[in-house]
């Protein structure tokens, strides 16, 4: 079986898109915030407090905390994302295996990496631009889940690109 590098590499870089939007997405660490003897941690689901001398962790709902508009657009955003990313990986595989003559098939997974990678950007903008205004004048920081997202991006951008050199190829 002879398989396209650029497709492969494709494959794999849709694959790791996928997984680091599901790490991202899931994880209560997007952002932290350090008050000396507690640490807040915020994710898209969850808001956890950790006091730092009894090491003790309490989580909410991070909807009790942040309830504006935005948020919720984040959150909608993350997710279309992933499910973009699900569909290119889908679309690649079914090009490798199942449709290897299929041109549509390719076309439709260079779409979904990028519109994947368009719909995490959305929500790392907005989350990022309106945290620095939620939270001017504190120390905070952007934590793991958050660059996980970054990277997802970044991963479905590459996904897209590479795809894409393959279509032109052939």
């Amino acid at each position: 079986m002879e398989f396209s590098k650029f497709l492969l590499a494709g494959l794999v870089l849709t694959s790791c898109a996928v997984i680091f939007q599901v790490i991202g997405l899931a994880s209560p660490y997007w952002t932290t915030l350090d008050f000396g003897s507690s640490e807040d941690y915020m994710g898209l689901w969850k808001y956890c407090t950790k006091n730092v001398q009894t090491k003790v962790t309490t989580c909410q709902d991070s909807t009790e905390n942040i309830s504006e508009g935005w948020f919720s657009a984040v959150k909608a955003m993350t997710i279309l994302g992933l499910l973009a990313l699900l569909v290119a990986l889908g679309m690649t595989i079914m090009k490798l295996f199942v449709l290897k003559d299929g041109k549509v098939v390719l076309f439709a997974a260079v779409g979904s990496a990028f519109a994947g990678a368009i719909f995490i950007l959305i929500s790392i903008a907005v989350f990022a631009a309106k945290t620095n205004d939620k939270l001017e004048g504190q120390e905070f920081s952007y934590h793991f889940a958050f660059a996980f997202c970054i990277l997802a991006m970044l991963a479905g951008i590459g996904a897209g690109c590479l795809m894409l050199q393959d279509a032109i190829k052939a």
